[in-house]
């Protein structure tokens, strides 16, 4: 077989097939792979999601959580807080709070220097960790809020930490759990979640000085999974369940199915990018519906930017989502409170307590044009083949072009040399 830098590699049939037919089938190739991207959206190519990963036992437990009083309590008193210092974290209150339910509490330093108008920021993440009474600290799961002052551009978290706080005083109080729980609150959105991952695990992200770590006086297992909540309201009217992480990677769809399945249990509406699974009659606005849906995921892994805390677990091989709950409309009751939510939190994280290994079952490739339908990589990957394919045949056509105007110049070089000799 000739190798392509082998000028002699042009004569073969096959290259003058494609040299010939070039414009035609890479314009082919190309249409082909939109169309089976536009084709993903018909429900003959979704399957509706289950569980690979038995060991969750999803929504087997009885749940005995009710979180909404407690919750209520926090709220009120973390919101006094927060409008005495409406700048910074009240570290103070939150870690008090935190010591009362005799948890070990632990302060997180860090700093963010930059580069280019030599300045310094500093902050800090405030974590409890509840110890496994029933294994040895070998594996953990953590419980992950970012706060948010008042006079912050993003919506509103404290209802989270509240929700937090009281969700840590009940596992607490309980004793069947096999892996350490850890509650922790970060300061600076995503930049605090990082510092944390890095001084945890013990490694540095990006260059060496711009974001310092600095070390972690406490630790807890090897963690397993992870959940970070963005409820912004103490009355919610739907859920919407974040996956997308840094550079496009995804959790196990495990995990994804697991929270979909118990917030839709505990009565809640589910969301993935904002939107609602709806059945129309109409197939093409079906169809369009979901097209949509699916286009928006692949916008969003397309700009690799992470779309909540969760998006900075993936690269340490930690399953994560955040689960953002939106506040009720006035129109609409007030049946989505702090007690449903509370028990979709302990389903997923009482089911997370019964793995027996990392997440491994399911897929990690995957799309979703709605909550409880998926496309396997199996089928995706022929337009990302067609289109890619396209852009090969004309890269190779370029390339054999420049080969023979190249050789042909070489050609007239040698015969003036040779031209010239006889004349001589």
């Amino acid at each position: 077989m000739a190798l392509l830098t082998d000028p002699r590699a042009g004569s073969g049939k096959i290259i003058k097939f494609l040299l010939k037919w070039e414009q035609p089938l890479c314009f082919f190739l190309y249409i082909s792979g939109i169309v089976w991207i536009l084709l993903l959206a018909l429900p003959m190519f979704n399957d509706n999601t289950y569980f690979s990963e038995n060991a969750l036992l999803p929504g087997l437990v009885t749940k005995k959580s009710n979180l909404e009083q407690t919750a209520k309590q926090y709220y009120v008193y973390l919101l006094h807080e927060m409008k005495r210092y409406p700048d910074v974290m009240p570290y103070a209150w939150l870690a008090a709070k935190l010591n009362q339910l005799h948890l070990d509490v632990f302060i997180h330093n860090f700093t963010l220097v930059n580069p280019f108008q030599d300045q310094q920021f500093t902050g800090q993440n405030i974590y409890g960790i509840i110890r496994a009474p029933r294994a040895a600290s070998t594996e953990s799961i953590v419980v992950s809020v970012p706060f948010r002052p008042i006079n912050s551009i993003y919506l509103d978290t404290a209802p989270s930490i509240a929700l937090l706080l009281a969700f840590a005083k009940f596992c607490r109080k309980q004793k069947y759990w096999a892996k350490d729980i850890i509650f922790l609150i970060t300061e600076h959105e995503q930049l605090g979640i990082q510092a944390w991952l890095d001084a945890y695990h013990g490694v540095t992200s990006g260059n060496e000085g711009v974001l310092i770590s600095g070390d972690l006086p406490g630790r807890a297992g090897s963690i397993q999974a992870a959940i970070n909540l963005e409820l912004h309201s103490m009355k919610i009217s739907s859920i919407d369940v974040k996956v997308e992480g840094l550079n496009g990677r995804l959790p196990n769809l495990d995990l994804f199915n697991l929270a979909q399945n118990m917030i839709a249990k505990e009565g809640i509406r589910q969301s993935f990018q904002k939107r609602f699974d709806v059945k129309y009659k109409n197939k093409f606005k079906n169809w369009w519906y979901h097209f949509n849906t699916l286009l928006m995921m692949i916008t969003s892994q397309a700009t690799g930017i992470p779309t909540g805390n969760h998006g900075l677990f993936h690269r340490f091989g930690i399953e994560a989502i955040t689960l953002e709950g939106f506040e009720k409309p006035r129109q609409q009751s007030s049946d989505g409170n702090f007690y449903q939510v509370g028990r979709v939190v302990e389903s997923i994280v009482r089911s997370l307590n019964n793995l027996l290994e990392r997440f491994h079952q399911s897929y990690f490739f995957y799309l979703l044009p709605s909550t409880d339908t998926y496309i396997s990589i199996g089928l995706y990957i022929r337009s990302l083949v067609l289109i890619i394919a396209g852009i090969f045949i004309k890269a190779f056509c370029m390339w054999q072009r420049l080969q023979a105007s190249n050789s042909i110049e070489d050609t007239k070089n040698t015969t003036i040399k040779q031209s010239k000799v006889c004349f001589f």
